[in-house]
């Protein structure tokens, strides 16, 4: 029975935990409106985030990952839209011990050009090679609820930079007419 038992409890910590997914829309004081996926468990990574601001900057993914090593993230990790290969650009890498002796978390952020928001858009397939400057790159191909979430965020963000960009022409110089007598 013990033997069972033990059998039991080890094959549910083998299994991956399922991811929590959430996008959520967060407004600041200066009327800036934030657009965010944000995915824990999900992968190679405890924590996967991309976020939009309609402040005028591009959206960036941000990757978390907690494990004995650290992982220094490194300028060379691309994005993959249907078999075709761009540059990521990294914004920010660090890490930060999580408390436990033997665990660190380490953080890699991306920033994304207007031609990746593109081909994501229109995307079957994403996937990520994340390259690290003292660990083998890591390729993890998106899921398709992910890359729907993705999809969402990146057409939310856009909308409300086509909006901010939209101009508004007014003549004050047409005559006003009336139909009354």
């Amino acid at each position: 029975m013990k033997k069972i038992a033990g059998i039991l409890v080890s094959s549910l910590l083998l299994l991956p935990l399922a991811a929590d997914a959430s996008i959520s829309t967060k407004v600041n004081s200066s009327n800036t409106t934030t657009y965010v996926s944000q995915i824990t468990n999900i992968g190679p990574w405890s924590s996967m985030k991309v976020q939009y601001t309609n402040d005028k900057t591009l959206p960036t993914l941000t990757l978390t990952k907690t494990d004995s090593r650290d992982y220094l993230f490194s300028d060379k990790t691309q994005l993959v839209t249907d078999g075709v290969a761009s540059d990521l650009k990294l914004m920010a890498t660090y890490r930060n011990p999580t408390g436990y002796r033997t665990q660190t978390s380490s953080l890699g952020r991306y920033e994304f050009t207007q031609e990746q928001i593109a081909s994501i858009q229109n995307a079957k397939n994403v996937s990520l090679q994340v390259s690290f400057r003292n660990n083998s790159t890591i390729t993890w191909k998106i899921s398709e609820k992910v890359l729907n979430e993705w999809k969402e965020v990146l057409s939310r963000g856009q909308s409300q930079v086509s909006l901010q960009k939209t101009p508004i022409n007014i003549d004050n110089h047409s005559p006003i007419t009336s139909n009354q007598p």
